[in-house]
């Protein structure tokens, strides 16, 4: 299976880190509009958090087509819509769609306009419908059964808050009940977020 990423952010690149030489997947594009394939490549390789990733990589400032990792090339590109990334001179079967951007079914439709993109999973929650069909929200070991393949083309792996709680509620819900409940969540620092105050169009998000 080919594999497209569309927004080479956190999620985009340690997913890329965790599926690389895994059998039976290959990763053949990035797209990412805030940089070029060098700095992807630098960041790919660099992370402050995870540390160091152990794989040669190699990307030239004059070649903003692609960078390599071992002796595999990545096409790379800069595109704004999904529609007008080369996913399918890429080869690509499946769009990890990354970039947090898209949310919907509508804005994502046009991902299945491409003939050979054979499903899209994003790292959100996703509302709505494509041509008639919702998209599935999939926590692991709690409905991951519903998935059915010939079916589902849109899929993604719901919110990082669903995944943190619904397994806890699962539990205490099949052994004791529940009547009423609240949470208190604390986040960890995403890309959108500034550390000095700042004009964003939410609020919470500009200080």
């Amino acid at each position: 299976m080919k594999i497209g990423i569309n927004g080479f952010g956190r999620i985009g690149r340690l997913v890329f880190r965790a599926l690389w030489g895994r059998p039976g997947i290959q990763l053949v594009h990035v797209n990412d509009m805030a940089g070029t394939a060098a700095t992807a490549a630098h960041l790919l390789e660099f992370d402050s958090v995870h540390g160091r990733w152990q794989q040669q990589l190699s990307a030239s400032v004059d070649d903003p087509s692609g960078f390599k990792v071992a002796d595999q090339r990545i096409s790379y590109s800069q595109e704004k819509e999904p529609t007008a990334v080369p996913w399918q001179g890429a080869g690509v079967d499946l769009v990890l769609e990354c970039s947090g951007k898209f949310k919907t079914a509508e804005t994502l439709g046009p991902y299945f306009e491409q003939i050979d993109i054979k499903r899209v999973i994003v790292a959100c929650p996703v509302k709505g419908a494509i041509a008639g069909e919702e998209a599935l929200n999939i926590v692991y070991g709690i409905n991951h059964q519903l998935y059915e393949p010939a079916r589902h083309r849109l899929i993604t792996a719901a919110s990082c808050t669903t995944n943190c709680l619904a397994p806890i509620v699962k539990v205490i819900q099949e052994n004791f009940g529940i009547k009423h409940g609240s949470i208190t969540t604390l986040h960890d620092v995403t890309n959108t977020q500034v550390v000095v105050d700042g004009f964003k169009s939410d609020l919470r998000r500009a200080c």
